[in-house]
């Protein structure tokens, strides 16, 4: 990995340290800079979660790309700037309110002195880490509450006006590779229900 060129690419320019405020801009940054989209899907061309194509395809080649993809190069970056982050399994509530399957969505577990869920490749979600505590926490355009969902996930809910909450995602924090998300990744591009396979999508925050 060029570290100075995925900077560059996100827009940093800002110290690189191991802390919590740095983190939190990274994360910012990473998802104000490179869309969330799944043109690939579109256009019919598979991929795979190689990191070195990933790498590739949003940092050289200045494209976007769907959960997998972001949260695993994201995760790389932070462990090549020295923090304790890995990815995690998660599971999307679907719009009749059912969960899907193991490694549906890809999120990053990242620990400093405090614990953090991240996440640069939902789309619609937080702009920033959020603490893995009970508690209302803010991220500067919506309110999110983590909560115990059972024995080994958390829920992750969201609110535009801190009163109505509706549930996102559930995440464990097991310890997984990469190679585990390969069948569902595999299957969002080719199963003619999946949601990528059905919808165009490009999209980017702004201010």
């Amino acid at each position: 990995m060029d570290r100075v060129k995925y900077l560059e690419r996100i827009d940093y320019t800002d110290v690189i340290d191991v802390a919590d405020d740095v983190l939190t801009r990274l994360h910012k940054n990473h998802v104000y800079q490179i869309p969330f989209e799944n043109l690939d899907v579109y256009y019919k061309r598979v991929f795979d979660l190689n990191i070195e194509r990933v790498y590739k395809k949003v940092i050289c080649d200045l494209r976007g790309g769907f959960c997998y993809e972001l949260n695993l190069l994201f995760n790389w970056l932070l462990t090549e700037i020295g923090f304790s982050s890995r990815i995690i399994p998660s599971r999307i509530f679907n719009e009749d309110g059912t969960l899907g399957p193991y490694f549906d969505h890809m999120s990053v577990y990242v620990k400093t002195e405090k614990e953090f869920l991240v996440d640069v490749g939902y789309g619609d979600l937080f702009d920033t880490p959020i603490e893995i505590k009970s508690g209302v926490q803010y991220d500067g355009r919506n309110y999110f509450r983590i909560d115990k969902w059972n024995q080994k996930e958390y829920l992750v809910s969201m609110s535009r006006d801190g009163v109505d909450y509706s549930k996102r995602y559930t995440f464990s924090l097991d310890v997984v590779k990469t190679e585990d998300f390969d069948i569902i990744c595999l299957d969002k591009q080719t199963n003619p229900n999946s949601y990528f396979v059905k919808n165009v999508i490009c999209t980017k925050p702004t201010e």
